[in-house]
């Protein structure tokens, strides 16, 4: 499959292209340097500030916030494995162009750039990536790579896969990391109180509950409220376009 996969890519002038990968490699690091210094200096914004909001006892203006430290601190986190792996490939590269096989100790790091190619739109060179390593190694590969149920089994990084899933921080996650910030900025913490909070917010109100849907559809239907009023809003202008 492999070879027919490189065949398919060598006719449409598509093939592995040593010098095309190294400056996608060569331009991502760069890029990825360019963010970690803004996104590490807007954390820390982000942290004072939420510091400031536990300081003033506005408990739920900061854990609306927590969740965004949260997820970019979880990105600059997969910055620094995507700046290492990128570097590490860069050297590699003559080995790359030289085997026809995928060297054991490049795996991770080839696996890796491909997995958050779809994920990382800041990095739009990882997709560049992602094609050259797909016409060495195969379509069947990248695509295994990529996706969520075989990318472990390929060879991504455990700690990146966990750095840049969409799956929401839980709220032990969240309390952790607001007690951190308080700690950090030497603010008195209530600790029961901003629990509650948070289990508070993960409740559904009595509102939504009496209007679920039984068959467990959420509102009228809809998975959440937030879409029931999407489609709502959609419908309103409809009918005023109608009229």
């Amino acid at each position: 499959k492999r070879e027919g996969a490189m065949g398919f890519f060598g006719l449409f002038g598509g093939g592995f292209n040593p010098a095309k990968c190294k400056t996608a490699l060569r331009l991502c690091i760069g890029r990825i340097k360019l963010l970690k210094n803004k996104k590490g200096l807007a954390v820390r914004a982000l942290r004072k500030e939420i510091a400031d909001l536990i300081r003033a006892n506005k408990t739920d203006s900061a854990r609306v916030r927590i969740e965004g430290v949260m997820r970019e601190e979880a990105n600059l986190e997969a910055f620094d494995i995507l700046d290492l792996f990128c570097e590490l490939l860069v050297v590699r590269l003559r080995l790359i162009e030289q085997e026809k096989d995928l060297p054991d100790d490049l795996k991770e790091a080839v696996a890796t750039c491909i997995y958050a190619a779809k994920r990382m739109g800041e990095l739009p060179e990882l997709t560049q990536i992602k094609a050259q390593f797909a016409a060495k190694y195969g379509r069947e590969y990248a695509q295994a790579c990529e996706a969520d149920g075989t990318a472990a089994a390929c060879g991504v990084n455990r700690t990146a896969i966990q750095k840049l899933s969409v799956r929401p921080p839980t709220n032990e996650d969240k309390l952790e990391k607001l007690r951190a910030i308080a700690a950090e900025h030497a603010v008195p913490f209530d600790e029961e109180e901003t629990s509650a909070a948070l289990a508070r917010a993960h409740t559904p109100s009595r509102v939504n509950r009496d209007n679920a849907d039984p068959d467990g559809g959420g509102v009228a239907g809809y998975a959440d409220v937030q879409q029931a009023a999407a489609a709502a809003a959609q419908a309103a202008g409809q009918a005023q376009h109608a009229a």
